[in-house]
């Protein structure tokens, strides 16, 4: 009887790891009616000073635009702490990816899951890599990362590189090595891979005609039904689900955002909010001060010590932000494409295919963005994958799927 598989949500992962993290956190204040309180006290004021670094720092963070906000880290570090005690931390940390609602999110979980060196998550960067959620120039990476999964046992992963050595799609063609992935795919429980040779066999098509092979292959196919449908990359834009509550937090941290962009482009803007900075710094140095002079509760000197770090956080950011120049503004348009929008992911694509000097002609990625745009019924987008794959542009020159393309978009109706 097989093993059920380790859970990867609910309590059951998270209150272990978190009990544990309590217990360091809060364990040393039990010390405090023994002899040894002042370790206690001196634990208390590390917890306070470290919260309030944190809060500086992710408040500095946020409006100077960092590019790993103090969050995200938090965040990281504190998965990585819960994988620490999980029966499968390969499974979890694919988990997270795929419900990841942020790209940068996914893309981290998805590394920590590599790093582990299990045949999943190999196979599952081979997609992301294959599907082009990495950018350019990944076809190659991609069978790399399917053949390392393939050689670890992963059924999907030798179908996947079977077919790229069919196909010469990331490498070249190489059909004697493409059966015998086919085979071992198959032998792995691959449905999908043990039907190809079934036909290829009957057909002659890569291999020798063999009645008998065709026969035992169809048998050992019919064996495997139902066949699951191929995977798809765990970083497409459609593999997260819909959750209310992100969804309106990302609606509300975006309302947020457009509204401190408007604030900072124009001059009073930024005066005021130069003005109110300097106020909140005369109110902490006066409240500092006098609480020094007044001695409140024997700790006169916390208040002091908490003024550090900001102040220094502060300084350093500003050498940055003189270092570096301005910045420039977000991406809407590659934001609305990652979102899902049609539209977007179509224009995206254009400027691909046309290039500019901000961004570089690659028909890889329009081809890409084209892909997305058509699945979810853009007629332009449709016809441009169709000549995309009637010339070769970024993808293997095949006329017919540019004439499945074609026709799909002539039966779509005009899009909005």
């Amino acid at each position: 009887m097989a093993a059920s598989p380790a859970p990867v949500e609910g309590w059951a992962v998270w209150a272990r790891p978190l009990g544990w993290l309590a217990l360091i956190a809060f364990g040393p204040l039990a010390l405090l009616p023994t002899p040894l309180s002042l370790l206690a006290r001196v634990w208390i004021v590390l917890l306070i000073l470290g919260a309030w670094t944190i809060l500086v720092a992710a408040f500095i963070g946020a409006l100077a635009g960092a590019a790993t906000p103090v969050t995200v880290w938090l965040e990281l570090h504190l998965r990585a702490w819960v994988a620490r005690f999980a029966p499968d931390p390969e499974a979890l940390w694919l988990h997270w990816a795929r419900q990841a609602h942020r790209m940068d999110q996914a893309h981290r979980c998805l590394d920590r899951a590599v790093r582990l060196g299990g045949a999943e998550a190999l196979f599952q960067e081979g997609l992301v890599f294959l599907e082009g959620g990495f950018g350019a120039g990944g076809q190659a990476t991609a069978v790399a990362r399917l053949r390392q999964a393939a050689e670890r046992g992963h059924p999907e992963a030798g179908f996947r590189l079977a077919e790229a050595l069919r196909t010469g799609h990331g490498v070249l063609r190489d059909p004697a090595q493409a059966a015998a992935w086919y085979q071992r795919a198959a032998a792995a429980g691959c449905g999908a891979a043990a039907a190809w040779l079934a036909r290829a066999h009957a057909e002659g098509d890569g291999v020798a005609q063999d009645g008998e092979q065709a026969r035992r292959w169809a048998e050992a196919a019919d064996r495997l039904r139902p066949h699951p449908p191929l995977s798809r990359s765990l970083l497409r834009h459609d593999a997260a689900p819909e959750d209310a509550l992100i969804r309106l937090g990302a609606q509300v941290a975006d309302r947020v955002g457009r509204a401190a962009e408007r604030v900072v482009a124009r001059r009073a803007g930024r005066w005021a909010l130069g003005l109110g900075t300097v106020v909140l710094a005369c109110l902490a140095l006066g409240t500092a001060a006098t609480l020094f002079w007044a001695g409140s509760s024997g700790l006169f000197h916390l208040p002091l010590i908490m003024l550090g770090p900001p102040a220094l956080l502060l300084a350093w950011q500003a050498w940055r932000l003189r270092r570096e120049g301005p910045r420039g503004g977000r991406d809407r348009l590659r934001e609305a494409a990652e979102g899902g929008d049609p539209e977007a992911c179509y224009r995206l694509g254009l400027a691909y295919r046309q290039g500019s000097a901000r961004l570089p002609k690659d028909d890889l990625s329009a081809a890409v963005w084209f892909r997305r745009a058509a699945e979810a019924g853009h007629r332009e987008a449709m016809a441009a994958l169709g000549e995309a794959y009637l010339g070769g542009h970024g993808v293997m020159r095949d006329p017919r799927e540019a004439a499945r393309w074609a026709e799909a978009s002539r039966r779509e109706p005009a899009s909005p």
